[in-house]
């Protein structure tokens, strides 16, 4: 790290305001060596009169550094002499960077490919200006109460980005004839679309390959933002200088002002970078920490870093202006932060959702582009959202290159006490003030969960001699690092190469290793951390890491340990040990995880025959059965009681003798029926499952090219020729999304919905188990199910996946209507199909998986705290499309807290931590510690529907409206269907119940009909690769 300067200016008081400035402007050197700081900026807190100016310019291409100290000079410049000319500010602000613009077309050195971003804020008596032209970033930290809770700083958007994720750029400059491309489109590596993300945002550029602009014939010049200074030969593709300028009065809510240059957002959110900010007194130490974090970030995710330009202004009114508001903290709301601005008003709320997608986030190919942001924590799709057969599913092996599996499945008997390292209770206060500002420590508290003890008691003291190696580039780890004391460099080179001999000079270490970009040092109140992504997933490392200057003290903890600590399960290895017993070997997954939940633990001496069957963990227990039979041991594992469970139990009486400390687990004949049913009809009903998914299987495995395998429990008469899918006519497109297209098909007049998804598709986003475990859904229900679009049966063609549905149409909810929903009698419609969904978990035998997925705004407190499981069913709703997490946790509890976060945002439009979403941090912590009281209800809605929202959104699990329905043998004993919301509504008709959107859908379908469409059949994406493993479809 290269600083080129950084200040941390006197308060400037102003007649209504008092600003106090710091600035630090880095360059990291990456692979070329000597390129220089391409960032300038300007600070001026005497400006014009009584104004304060400040900016950043963020320069690029060969000559970028010259542009950026160009534009420096002259905007500042033209600006007050705009201003000293009455020019109205707005015009003055526009005309300088206009006028800046032409004028570098005349300087001195070449602008024809080169240019530089302008972002500034002028600050006028107590209103400020904002000028943005490209995309560096201006944000306010606004102080915001909600509810009892007390004020957090949020941030609020002061300037959008100008670059072609924005529909409104992008078609502004495709009308003077430009391409808009990625460069994998330009060269042919990706097909041509526009889908980064259709709501504009959604989707999260891992790749850093954005989309950029193109002459129409020629591969030039490249640039990813439609608005510039310099960069004259991109003029003609409609890149100009116009800023687009913001005006806000300053209230006493906005607390600090940051501007800074992409590189502090490429992996940050303007919510993180707030959250870095409001933890300094010292805007100064501000700036250095949001730094120090852009640089952290991008060696994460890259071999190289950008140049960092920071600027934060604290701000604070007068005295006197703050007598004349007498403002509160403004109480949160959708519009919050927009009341006070009175230019630009339009801009930032027509394009709020367009911002340019923040890196290293993390992708979840199978979104839908509908969605909003996803927690994937960096595992692999396949381990998140695959639903593989219940055969298959406690195997301990796991397919060829899926390692994620491995890790969201982490070992269930990790013994934190085998493992502890002995440590002082200085060194546990010590580590736990070292770990507690680090994202992945810090929503894990010692005295709620036990969890950061045992993270911290298997954390090893790593002593490290000057020059050793402590990570080595691009090697895979899985160690995260702490830095108790010392010095550590931090190299990254082009190409690694191990070294014959260890280096020992600084010239030998640069070529074996590359050139220093960092260093991490400790101190007394600083304790750098590096390898954190280790402990998510397994990332080759982005730098070696090596020990100078006498060496230093590390502490170390490695992912098994972290994940098994973080979401080990209350049982572990229950599950795994009631399968193997030849008794409950006809359970499914889903019953057995049930029946774990429900089990009774107890520490055995001696007992009787007490109608309690028993599961021995841990010892081994002497069963004396009458004379003059012998004794027998049973040993942990094993079990015995087993009659008890029977149709006929033969009690013969025996004593239970422990020859040692034994922990068994119990359950009484009338618990297990409550839990799972009668084991006998549980058995032949799992037994007819079983036998339709082998026939089904069969039929798969004879079935030709093109040849249509019928999943429908009974047969159509009117698709009964329907042999080869070839035979239907394709219409029109119903919709589309990255992975999926559903179409309206016709055979022998019959309108049905044809989903086609491509084998390529399927290969890429790891899709084979979830297509078979939709598959498997149907087999296992063998019945039409309310909500559940019925499945008629799959095919199979070169290049294609297909699924016919025997309905007309097969819709997304979100094309037909926009939450909030109109009335609650289709709240209630769609709830009801829900809570239907929830409670099919005890029976089609979805497993147990501790991961994270979807739209976290739907996560619950007790997944936050690495206590939920989760497994993902995606269901396909007749009139609808529900792609939800399913979650088969410690109970239904999980599920139901999702539910009533959806309610309300059925009923009020937005979850109620959706103005979170731009800060996960802040938006885990938001919902552990939620109380349902600071919910906001419309005053039209009825008490019951607030009653049961408020009843499904308790923190805590166990007194979660619902909590123990999971353990009811029918619906008709659970609490939520029972509940006053659903007063009057005919559970057992909901098959014959019209959807309330059915008259929307009906007009879609005539609108999609009317207009004559002849489609091919297959979506044209050639498919090359294995085709064996396509034979289980």
């Amino acid at each position: 790290m290269r600083t080129c300067r950084s200040a941390a200016s006197t308060p400037t008081v102003r007649d209504h305001t008092h600003i106090l400035p710091a600035h630090i402007s880095s360059q990291w050197r990456d692979l070329a060596l000597h390129k220089p700081n391409q960032d300038a900026f300007v600070c001026q807190p005497m400006f014009h009169n009584q104004d304060s100016f400040f900016g950043v310019f963020d320069g690029h291409g060969t000559t970028g550094e010259l542009c950026a100290q160009y534009a420096r000079d002259v905007v500042p410049a033209l600006l007050q002499q705009h201003l000293a000319k009455n020019v109205n500010t707005t015009q003055a602000l526009i005309r300088a960077h206009v006028d800046a613009n032409t004028m570098m077309h005349s300087a001195p050195f070449d602008d024809s490919m080169s240019g530089t971003t302008a972002i500034s804020v002028l600050f006028q008596t107590n209103e400020i200006h904002i000028s943005n032209v490209g995309d560096s970033r201006a944000i306010v930290a606004q102080e915001i109460t909600d509810g009892a809770a007390s004020p957090q700083l949020v941030a609020k958007a002061l300037s959008i980005d100008q670059t072609p994720f924005r529909k409104d750029e992008r078609d502004r400059v495709k009308k003077t004839g430009a391409r808009i491309m990625t460069v994998d489109q330009l060269e042919g590596y990706e097909p041509i679309h526009e889908n980064w993300g259709l709501t504009l945002g959604d989707e999260i550029d891992e790749s850093g390959d954005p989309p950029r602009i193109w002459h129409p014939h020629g591969d030039y010049p490249g640039t990813a933002f439609t608005r510039s200074l310099g960069d004259h030969v991109s003029e003609e593709l409609g890149v100009f200088a116009e800023p687009e300028v913001i005006t806000k009065t300053l209230n006493a809510h906005d607390k600090f002002i940051v501007i800074a240059s992409d590189g502090v957002f490429e992996f940050l959110t303007s919510q993180a970078v707030v959250n870095i900010v409001k933890v300094y007194k010292d805007p100064l130490d501000a700036c250095l920490a949001v730094v120090e974090e852009s640089y952290n970030r991008w060696l994460q995710f890259e071999v190289r870093t950008d140049d960092i330009t920071c600027i934060v202004l604290h701000v604070e009114p007068s005295i006197a202006a703050a007598a004349a508001s007498k403002q509160p903290p403004v109480k949160a709301s959708k519009l919050h932060g927009r009341n006070s601005i009175i230019a630009g008003h339009d801009v930032l709320v027509a394009m709020q959702d367009s911002l340019r997608p923040v890196r290293g986030i993390g992708v979840d190919i199978n979104k839908s582009w509908r969605s909003r942001d996803t927690i994937i924590g960096g595992y692999d799709t396949t381990a998140r959202m695959s639903m593989a057969s219940e055969d298959n599913l406690l195997s301990s092996s796991c397919p060829q290159g899926d390692t994620a599996s491995l890790l969201l499945s982490p070992p269930s008997d990790y013994d934190v006490k085998r493992h502890t390292v002995p440590k002082s209770a200085a060194d546990f206060a010590r580590l736990e003030r070292m770990v507690q500002h680090n994202f992945l420590f810090s929503h894990l508290t010692a005295d709620k969960v036990p969890a950061l003890h045992d993270v911290l008691s298997v954390m090893q003291r790593q002593v490290v001699a000057d020059g050793e190696v402590v990570i080595h580039q691009h090697d895979d780890g899985d160690q995260f690092f702490l830095v108790d004391a010392g010095r550590f460099d931090v190299r990254v080179r082009a190409a690694p190469v191990e070294p014959e001999a260890a280096p020992t000079t600084d010239d030998s270490l640069d070529a074996a290793y590359g050139p220093v970009v960092h260093t991490y040092v400790a101190s007394e109140g600083s304790h750098p951390t590096f390898g954190e992504l280790a402990l998510m997933y397994s990332k080759p490392r982005a730098a070696t890491v090596l020990a100078t200057g006498g060496g230093g003290t590390l502490w170390t903890i490695d992912r098994s340990a972290f994940r098994s600590i973080l979401v080990r399960r209350p049982l572990r290895n229950v599950v795994q040990r009631l399968r193997n017993l030849p008794l409950l070997r006809p359970l499914t997954v889903a019953q057995l995880n049930l029946l774990a939940e429900q089990m009774k633990e107890v520490t055995l001496e001696a007992v009787m025959d007490s109608g309690q069957f028993y599961l021995v963990v841990q010892g081994s227990v002497t069963i004396a059965p009458p004379l003059p039979a012998d004794p027998t041991t049973i040993h942990a594992h094993d079990s015995f009681g087993d009659f008890i469970l029977s149709d006929t139990p033969s009690r013969t009486p025996y004593r239970a003798v422990a020859a040692e400390d034994t922990e068994c687990l119990c359950i009484s004949r009338d618990a297990f029926e409550a839990t799972v049913g009668n084991l006998s009809a549980v058995v032949e009903k799992n037994n007819a499952r079983r036998a339709r998914k082998s026939a089904t299987s069969r039929a798969k495995q004879a079935a030709p090219l093109n040849g249509v395998v019928v999943l429908a429990h009974t047969v159509s008469q009117a698709l009964a020729s329907l042999s080869q899918i070839d035979q239907v006519r394709v219409g029109p497109t119903i919709w589309q999304d990255l992975v999926a297209t559903c179409r309206l098909v016709q055979f022998g007049g019959r309108w049905l919905t044809l989903r086609s998804i491509s084998k390529q598709t399927v290969v890429q986003s790891h899709l084979k188990h979830q297509l078979l475990g939709e598959q498997d859904m149907y087999v296992a229900l063998g019945r039409d199910q309310a909500g559940v679009a019925p499945l008629y049966g799959v095919a199979q063609t070169a290049h294609d996946l297909h699924a016919l549905f025997d309905v007309a149409y097969v819709g997304v909810l979100e094309e037909l209507v926009a939450f909030p929903l109109s009335s609650e009698a289709a709240i209630q419609y769609y709830a009801a199909q829900l809570v239907v969904a929830v409670h099919l978990s005890k029976y089609i035998g979805a497993s147990r998986t501790f991961t994270i997925c979807g739209n976290p705004e739907y996560l619950a407190p007790e997944q936050i705290n690495g206590q939920g499981a989760s497994s993902v069913i995606d269901t396909y709703v007749e009139g609808t499309e529900y792609g939800g997490q399913h979650r088969v946790g410690q109970t239904l509890a999980t599920d139901y807290w999702s539910l009533g976060i959806l309610l309300y945002e059925m009923l009020v439009g937005t979850t109620p931590f959706q103005h979170l979403h731009h800060d996960e941090l802040a938006m885990f912590n938001g919902i552990v510690s939620f109380s349902p009281d600071s919910l906001e209800f419309p005053p039209t809605s009825s008490p019951a529907l607030q009653a049961l929202i408020k009843g499904l959104l308790d923190p805590k699990p166990a007194s979660r409206l619902g909590a123990a329905d999971c353990f009811k043998k029918s619906a008709d004993e659970c609490v939520v269907p029972h509940h006053a919301f659903f007063q009057g509504l005919q559970w057992d008709q909901l098959n014959d119940t019209n959807a309330p959107l059915l008259a929307e859908a009906s007009a879609k379908f005539d609108r999609l009909v009317a207009a004559p469409t002849s489609q091919a059949l297959d979506l044209g994406v050639p498919y090359t690769g294995d085709a064996k493993w396509m034979q289980e479809f």
